[in-house]
């Protein structure tokens, strides 16, 4: 129901299927109000929206909204063909105290109408309230939790519990044992409207930690495309406004970096359909129906103009580049950016090893990503004859000049000369396989090599005596591609379960040949390993079945049902033992 395409940090491309329709997350659902529709629903694919939310108590509680989706469903009713969720009632009773309808009733009601995912009736405690009022909530949420898993629907299973961490961490693991779709985060709100982003971090990222990967995670309330780009790093997935009518309703402008109000402009810095044909004053001009649908119009075109940015981000792997530029639009972002330091461990965990992109120092906050940690440590053992000193690493070998991230990677300060007389090849290639593969791996692994340079003069393949291909050092981040021949070494050098993922009987004849290993066909694997990854595939008699990336982290794998877990480069009955001859450089 829900996969991952591509990862960067806790943020994810994912593909999330419902009722036969898919969408691409992260996302962002408009919030539509039935009794107040500024930008039609069927107009909505026009900005790029597959998923949208509307209010089931408000369609419930008014006649002839009721008899209308009663009689021709939500989707005939609201025009719109895509996926349609719809909460509960949670919010009115968050804003008004209470509300006349039971959990039941409202999840009947869902059912009925036909929403693709509904949502039970959770209490949307308020972030100040004291910790036994929280607990008290939080128990009858998931009270109603327990009881809405007997309807048959794609249900949210909403995360509440305040500010009080362990109580986040108690509703977020019983969501998880429940068969919700998706996962919420919930009661977040007067935490975005007054500006404390610090706690918002909290509160996500020990949801991160305890839920389930496989589900996806729905920030609700969240659309400002100032905060977006953060709360995708921080692992969620969907989100949830009707901040592009409610600031449209004050004259206000979203932008990435904040908001503005339109009295105030000169220049509309978008272009938007909107803003290409107006000017601030004409829009002021207008009358206050239509300024509302245009503003409206413009506030939802920069919202998914975001999250495409984010999107192409992630594919890259810039989006701690990304976010440490959208953080310095509020001082107050960047001071909730800097608490990721406190979850180094969550971080490091998810974050790829390595990425297609060069790393862009953008101030001290870049130190607090997880790859710096990381390759500290790495490095810490790694001997070599001639040091040097990265702003970013600190020391590390001259070997890894050329490696990711040393060689992928803009400072403020132009880089030292690169290249030394006193290193040779097998120095190089024999660090960096330590790097990469551990201690102690190179000199076993390159005792007999030979070594050929591409035409740009760089290291590029290495064989044995006999002119078989061991690997290839990429050109992209200089880390090491094992052919089968590699592989057979490396499974002798390392010793089991290092570097490993082992699969089922059932799958090893298609990987055998060359065939993706899929989440559900892994029974165990390295937990030290990361995304991206090389990694030996084996059975559960650790006998070598190929050689290939793995795509997710040991977590994602173990939690999820379907997916790609390990894109297979090499089977081992397939004809890949390359020979030198067969090389056109």
């Amino acid at each position: 129901m829900f996969e991952i395409k591509a990862k960067d940090g806790l943020g994810r491309i994912g593909k999330l299927k419902i009722n036969k329709k898919s969408i691409e997350t992260p996302t962002l659902m408009p919030v539509i109000n039935p009794n107040k529709i500024v930008i039609a629903p069927k107009d909505m694919a026009d900005y790029g929206a597959e998923i949208i939310i509307t209010n089931s108590y408000i369609i419930y509680r008014t006649n002839k909204l009721k008899e209308a989706a009663l009689e021709k469903g939500i989707h005939k009713m609201l025009d719109f063909n895509g996926v349609i969720e719809t909460d509960s009632g949670s919010f009115q009773m968050a804003a008004y105290g209470d509300i006349e309808i039971e959990n039941k009733e409202i999840l009947q009601f869902q059912k009925d109408i036909g929403v693709d995912i509904g949502t039970f009736l959770d209490i949307p405690t308020h972030p100040d309230s004291s910790y036994q009022k929280t607990l008290s909530d939080l128990e009858i949420t998931l009270e109603r939790a327990r009881e809405a898993v007997e309807f048959d629907l794609n249900l949210n299973g909403t995360v509440q519990g305040g500010t009080h961490l362990d109580l986040r961490k108690k509703s977020a693991a019983e969501m998880s044992n429940l068969p919700f779709t998706v996962n919420p985060i919930g009661g977040v709100v007067p935490l975005m409207m007054e500006y404390r982003f610090s706690d918002l971090v909290d509160v996500i990222l020990t949801v991160k930690g305890t839920l389930s990967p496989a589900r996806p995670v729905h920030l609700f309330g969240a659309g400002h495309p100032m905060l977006l780009s953060l709360s995708v790093l921080l692992g969620c997935d969907l989100f949830d406004s009707a901040a592009y009518v409610l600031y449209a309703q004050d004259s206000r402008y979203l932008t990435s970096y904040g908001t503005k109000k339109l009295n105030e402009m000169k220049y509309l810095p978008c272009n938007c359909p909107v803003c290409r044909k107006y000017t601030p004053q004409e829009l002021i001009n207008e009358s206050e129906t239509k300024r509302l649908e245009l503003l409206s119009s413009h506030n939802l075109y920069a919202t998914f103009e975001e999250l495409k940015i984010i999107k192409e981000a992630i594919h890259e792997g810039t989006l701690f580049e990304l976010v440490e530029t959208r953080i310095r639009s509020h001082p107050r972002l960047l001071l909730a950016y800097r608490k990721i330091k406190d979850y180094y461990s969550l971080l490091e965990e998810y974050d790829p090893i390595t990425k297609r992109s060069a790393l862009f120092y953008t101030g001290e906050e870049s130190n607090f990503r997880p790859i710096v940690r990381r390759t500290k440590e790495r490095t810490k053992d790694l001997t070599s004859k001639i040091y040097e000193d990265h702003l970013f690493f600190g020391k590390y070998p001259k070997e890894l000049e050329f490696t990711y991230p040393f060689g992928q990677c803009e400072m403020e300060e132009e880089r030292k000369e690169k290249g030394d007389p006193d290193l040779t090849d097998e120095n190089t290639i024999m660090v960096i396989a330590d790097y990469q593969f551990g201690i102690g791996v190179g000199e076993k692994l390159f005792h007999d090599a030979v070594i050929k340079r591409s035409k740009t003069k760089m290291i590029r393949y290495v064989y044995d005596q006999n002119g078989t291909m061991i690997a290839t050092l990429r050109a992209r981040d200089g880390l090491f591609t094992p052919n089968i021949e590699g592989s057979k070494r490396l499974k002798e050098i390392i010793p089991f379960p290092k570097n490993r993922i082992v699969v089922d009987d059932e799958a090893a004849p298609f990987i055998k040949e060359g065939a993706n290993v899929f989440s559900k066909f892994v029974l165990d694997m390295d937990n030290t390993l990361r995304a991206y990854e090389e990694v030996l595939i084996v059975n559960s008699k650790d006998d070598l079945l190929g050689t290939g990336t793995l795509m997710l982290s040991p977590r994602e794998i173990k939690a999820f049902e379907r997916g790609m877990a390990v894109r297979t480069r090499w089977g081992i009955d397939k004809n890949n033992s390359t020979q030198e001859s067969q090389i056109e450089d």
